[in-house]
């Protein structure tokens, strides 16, 4: 087994309570195990459908720990470099699963980082944007399923107006950064103009697109929605 950056397990180490150690070293194997491979076609083997057990199992722990983190967790720059160099590789590997269950979970992760952890990763959130959930949305490649978890994804995120607020000023009003507000709001209209051709599972059915544009038109009325409210707030 690989031994976890930072030190052996137990014990004290540059003022890292013991506690702190293990939870580390938890997440630490959490993110090594959920990167695992997984096979989902008709001849997946047992090792294969064990793997996929402890991916799911070790995706859904990791949820557990960042939504129950405090701010010890938060703040820690050992626990924030372990979410960069694995946790975040581990979400980028599994984004692209042929799994709906994988894919879905580390959607769920991807809105806990972006919720609680959102400062210490700014390069990272807009790799996930641009290069996985937009691409979703717009790659002919992709499945229907993947395009609707997407929207899910995207309606949650809209829901919260202080989380859309800070992505426009954080990313759209710096110019050292690809605007990632902007590229939402097209994509969601552009879909809520419905999506022709094929995608991955073949050609798009009347009630499949039916479906992705009301989803789109759901997000676009949250976030209007809850941009309303947060200028009332403020004003």
């Amino acid at each position: 087994h690989n031994s976890p950056p930072g030190g052996e397990a137990g014990g004290k180490e540059g003022g890292v309570s013991e506690e702190e150690n293990d939870v580390f070293q938890i997440l630490y194997r959490l993110c090594k195990l959920s990167m695992k491979m997984d096979m989902v076609d008709s001849w997946v083997t047992p090792d294969e459908a064990m793997n996929l057990q402890s991916k799911m199992l070790s995706l859904e722990l990791i949820l557990t720990m960042l939504r129950q983190s405090g701010p010890v967790f938060h703040n820690s720059p050992r626990f924030i470099s372990c979410i960069r160099q694995h946790l975040c590789l581990s979400l980028l590997k599994n984004a692209v699963s042929p799994s709906p269950r994988v894919f879905n979970a580390s959607l769920q992760v991807f809105v806990t980082l972006l919720v609680h952890f959102k400062h210490h990763l700014k390069q990272e959130i807009s790799v996930f944007f641009n290069t996985v959930f937009l691409r979703i949305l717009d790659s002919p490649n992709s499945t229907f399923q993947q395009k609707v978890m997407v929207l899910q994804l995207l309606h949650k995120i809209c829901h919260d107006p202080q989380t859309i607020v800070d992505i426009y000023v954080n990313y759209d009003c710096d110019l050292s950064h690809t605007d990632i507000f902007g590229k939402v709001v097209s994509q969601l209209c552009r879909v809520c103009g419905g999506i022709q051709g094929q995608h991955a599972g073949g050609a798009i059915t009347p009630d499949q697109d039916l479906l992705i544009r009301s989803k789109a038109v759901d997000a676009m009325a949250v976030m209007v929605q809850g941009l309303e409210e947060w200028t009332r707030r403020v004003e």
